[in-house]
């Protein structure tokens, strides 16, 4: 699994999503390539409001955790590997330091492919 993201046939700039035009060059083509991994630079984890709101719920409610609960919702900043771009992500499960090598790889969410991270 990869994710993919856009390539000028001019230039080589990367992007994502795919634009009209190359920021770098303005030429109107662009390729897709798949990039593997990328670089964690940031994230941020995500409160969930709904789940806290509920009575009975979360880690001190005496009940055992719902294995369908996909957890929190952690967002990165991560440098594809090796030419870029700079993406926006969802990571799987929270990263150990700044720096550190992720997987990158598309899901499917409301008809989209979105970029993953783990």
């Amino acid at each position: 699994m990869s994710l993919h993201v856009y390539q000028c046939r001019a230039c080589g700039h990367r992007v994502y999503p795919a634009r009209l035009w190359c920021p770098a060059c303005g030429h109107d083509e662009a390729q897709e390539v798949a990039v593997d991994e990328g670089e964690l630079l940031a994230w941020t984890v995500m409160p969930d409001k709904g789940r806290a709101a509920q009575p009975g719920s979360g880690s001190d409610s005496g009940s055992p955790p719902d294995p369908t609960d996909p957890g929190p919702v952690i967002i990165a900043t991560v440098r594809a590997l090796p030419e870029g771009p700079v993406l926006v992500v969802r990571l799987q499960a929270p990263p150990a330091h700044i720096g550190q090598r992720l997987r990158l790889f598309e899901r499917q969410a409301l008809g989209r492919a979105l970029p993953w991270a783990d």
